[in-house]
């Protein structure tokens, strides 16, 4: 489940500042990690030995896990690592879908639905790794259970992200005389998943700071 490459989100046990790093090795009960990136500032930051964390990672499957570990040391070469312990199988855990980041935000979205034969932009409402809920044009009416093909640009602070997405239409609503859909995306990679959760996140902080949010 755990590999090289893989891109996690640590959670700082006692500040509850988050950052994102990659998987750089594995070896027996230790991860090595890259130096961790502060989805607040985009800096790198220096964790000390002892510090307990949260872990949340996307498998290949699609599920998002999360795991207790702590940093156990430091590995000083030509790429500089943290190593962090490896938890037991029993102890990593799936999150469940109500525990899904899902935040309130106007996103610039392309569908498709290739079986309505209808192509349009539209807003989001809202988003989050499983999926979003968009504002449709008054001529856009598409079916229940209708699946489909979207571009979403994520503004990310490392620069604009463009996703490629397939879903399927939940339900239709009518909310303050516009009509909107329900879209849960379907055989996203974990790489999306991760994009999208570090935008979640990127845009809770941003709340939080302008006393909006928590």
């Amino acid at each position: 489940m755990l590999k090289v490459g893989l891109e996690l989100t640590l959670e700082d046990k006692d500040t509850g500042k988050r950052y994102r790093c990659k998987i750089a090795d594995i070896k027996e009960d230790k991860i090595y990690i890259d130096y961790p990136i502060d989805l607040e500032t985009n800096r790198t930051v220096f964790l000390l030995i002892g510090q307990g964390l949260l872990v949340d990672f996307v498998s290949d499957g699609q599920i998002p896990y999360r795991f207790s570990s702590k940093v156990t040391g430091r590995e000083l070469g030509n790429i500089p690592m943290l190593i962090l312990s490896v938890p037991e199988p029993e102890d990593v855990r799936k999150i469940q879908r109500r525990q899904y980041v899902r935040v309130d935000v106007a996103l610039d979205i392309a569908l498709t639905f290739p079986e309505s034969n209808l192509k349009t932009t539209a807003v989001t409402k809202d988003i989050s790794s499983g999926g979003c809920a968009v504002y449709l044009p008054r001529n856009i009416r598409p079916g229940e259970h209708e699946t489909g093909k979207a571009l979403l640009v994520l503004p990310l602070k490392e620069g604009y992200q463009y996703l490629q997405l397939l879903f399927s239409v939940v339900r239709l609503f009518e909310t303050g005389g516009k009509t909107g859909a329900s879209l849960q995306f379907k055989d996203t990679s974990a790489k999306e998943r991760q994009y999208i959760l570090r935008f979640c996140f990127e845009q809770q902080l941003l709340l939080r700071k302008k006393g909006l949010s928590g």
